[in-house]
């Protein structure tokens, strides 16, 4: 039998670990629950040999819950984990997870792929970004053409760093990961937290894929981003969509819902309402930087501009964004 002053702590204490927000886009109070899971239920066996759930105190059978705004349809794990918990989940909570996959930091190991991986979907990416300033490339010189600017926010392991050096791009990224932080220094990488970044920095191009799930102040980062952003300059975004919710509950296996990191789901008209609060609008690419090698590729532009407007069935998307 559990004594009812251990049944009250034990409530204190959850309650002082999560907070209740308000929609981020609208304001909105009115939410529809959409999911709920507790660690036990969304946590593979992998994740759960890495995480430490002590130190963000939970437990196996605490609820999670994911909710959409009434409002603008906006969908957002609600309520979260309080805002200084953050480093916590990725600095401490996460810690096994170096162990696990150590193979990830080994640079030239071929073993996994994993590095080479990473390395061609970024080069992708880069090539997306360089697109917007085709122009400083039209003559074989460069005669009078500055250097580019790129800053990668959510930097990881550096993989579009390392090519920015190959392509003479002066990048500098930024992470809260400790220990990412300092893998991509000792590879000579230009890298610190966000706030170490001066705040006069201006960019050409801002990278940030796979990062705005994880934000917890939606605000601040849209803030950040475009105070560095140069007029004119583009913001390249990845990132998940409420499609994937579905996707991974009807399989029971979940690999991209994992409440403690992905927070936000954004639907097409969340990103613009949101991104358009701070003088962003979302473009048009051709999406073209890969082979066209069978009918379906011809189609592609078409399919991911005007169909899916870069919300994809496969519960991610991409975005491009310049500033006005």
């Amino acid at each position: 039998m559990v004594l009812p002053e251990l049944i009250l702590q034990k409530s204190s204490f959850i309650e002082n670990i999560f907070v209740d927000i308000d929609c981020p886009v609208c304001g909105g109070k009115v939410f529809k629950t959409v999911w709920r899971a507790t660690p036990r239920q969304f946590l593979s066996d992998f994740r759960q040999s890495y995480y430490n759930l002590d130190a963000i105190g939970v437990g196996f059978d605490t609820p999670f819950y994911i909710k959409r705004c009434k409002g603008c349809s906006f969908v957002f794990v609600n309520p979260r984990f309080r805002n200084d918990l953050y480093d916590v989940v990725y600095n401490e909570a996460k810690v096994g997870q170096r162990h696990q996959k150590a193979w990830a930091f080994q640079e030239g190991d071929l073993k996994y792929l994993y590095n080479t991986h990473h390395k061609w979907a970024a080069s992708r990416i880069l090539m997306r970004a360089l697109s917007y300033l085709h122009g400083r490339f039209e003559k074989p010189k460069n005669e009078g053409q500055r250097r580019i600017r790129l800053l990668d926010f959510g930097c990881g392991n550096g993989h579009l760093l390392d090519l920015c050096r190959v392509f003479e791009v002066e990048a500098t990224g930024v992470d809260i990961d400790l220990h990412r932080i300092q893998f991509c220094r000792d590879k000579g990488l230009n890298v610190c937290r966000p706030e170490g970044l001066e705040a006069a920095s201006q960019f050409d191009v801002v990278v940030s894929t796979s990062v705005v799930e994880h934000v917890n102040d939606l605000h601040e980062y849209f803030r950040y981003v475009t105070d560095r952003l140069k007029s004119g300059g583009r913001l390249h975004l990845t990132g998940l969509n409420p499609g994937i919710i579905r996707r991974e509950k009807k399989r029971g296996t979940y690999r991209l819902v994992m409440p403690f990191e992905h927070l936000n789901y954004f639907t097409a008209g969340a990103l613009d309402t949101l991104a358009g609060k701070y003088g962003l609008r979302r473009i048009q690419v051709s999406h073209l930087f890969q082979p066209t090698t069978k009918l379906l590729d011809y189609f592609t532009p078409f399919l991911k501009n005007f169909v899916f407007r870069g919300f994809y069935p496969t519960g991610m998307f991409e975005a491009d964004l310049t500033k006005l």
